[in-house]
């Protein structure tokens, strides 16, 4: 089951008891459907509970005779889509009347209360949106038949302290989040709350995964660096000991020098901690800089 249908099926086990949310449940399934005005098709979905659901209170609330049709639809992982409709015409009409459906615009009547807000919004996404799974991405979306539809939406879910943002798919305006804090609220505020701690636990998760994955790159960068400069290290000093000698280097050069030769894979505090007397590591790093320098000078070549 993917995340999408795990969220519809915890919003579609929860009730709305409130006769005045039931109503705004339904008003916004009727009015944010493209098909229904004109042949009785209210929703399509690939969501077996969510047309029963729509279905159930459509005839329960309203005492409407609705259908549901499954169909085969050949896409990889969804062989069964669900269409919910009414197919006697003065039913139809009638819905239409009761809920003010000729009116372009979201009839402000069926939000008077914050819960039918909830419970509009509810019906919104239940209906017509799509989460995708928090471990590929963060994206939730509802769709609208129309832009003044969609403009009153988007104003309806800023008062929620929700800022979804509008594009177009195929003539129609989508209303979408991309941040993950944002997303998990919005379905903790329709009643998915166990889905939405499930986004918080992935992003915690991807959180220390990045982390861990930044640390090891880092270390992988810095031992790289040091293995080249060790490298680096090592040709001069045998490059000088080629031509002439380690002798000409003076004492100090001399010795960490050969301390190199003798410790190929060691770090430059561990060569400090080895010279006697222990010298500090920035002292080291500035002899293998001399010593460097001075074999370039003689015409040895680096990376």
């Amino acid at each position: 089951m993917s995340f999408c249908q795990t969220v519809k099926g915890e919003l579609c086990r929860k009730t709305l008891k409130k006769e005045c949310c039931q109503q705004a449940f339904l008003y916004a399934v009727l009015r944010l459907s493209r098909s229904f005005l004109w042949d009785g098709t209210i929703v399509t979905t690939e969501n077996r509970g969510a047309a029963q659901k729509i279905a159930r209170d459509l005839a329960g609330v309203c005492g409407a005779f609705v259908s549901i049709s499954a169909d085969y639809r050949y896409v990889k992982d969804h062989p069964l889509v669900y269409t919910v409709f009414i197919e006697d015409t003065e039913e139809k009409e009638e819905l239409a009347r009761r809920f003010s459906l000729q009116n372009e615009g979201i009839a402000s009547s069926f939000l008077a209360k914050e819960c039918c807000v909830q419970a509009f919004l509810k019906g919104a996404f239940l209906a017509f949106g799509q989460v995708t799974d928090p471990e590929k991405e963060y994206h939730l979306e509802m769709g609208a038949p129309g832009d003044v539809c969609a403009g009153e939406m988007c104003r309806l879910l800023e008062k929620a302290g929700f800022f979804f943002k509008i594009s177009n798919r195929k003539r129609f305006p989508i209303l979408y989040l991309k941040d993950s804090e944002q997303i998990a609220d919005f379905l903790t505020y329709l009643g998915a709350a166990k889905a939405a701690m499930q986004i918080m636990d992935i992003k915690v998760l991807k959180t220390v995964r990045n982390q861990l994955n930044r640390q090891v790159n880092c270390e992988t960068a810095n031992l790289k660096k040091t293995t080249f400069a060790a490298a680096d290290q090592m040709r001069c000093i045998r490059y000088l000991e080629a031509h002439g000698g380690l002798s000409a280097l003076g004492k100090e050069l001399e010795t960490l020098a050969r301390l190199r030769l003798e410790n190929e894979d060691a770090s430059l505090r561990e060569l400090a901690a080895m010279l006697d007397p222990p010298v500090s590591y920035s002292a080291v790093n500035r002899r293998l800089k001399k010593i460097i320098e001075m074999a370039v000078q003689k015409g040895a070549k680096l990376r």
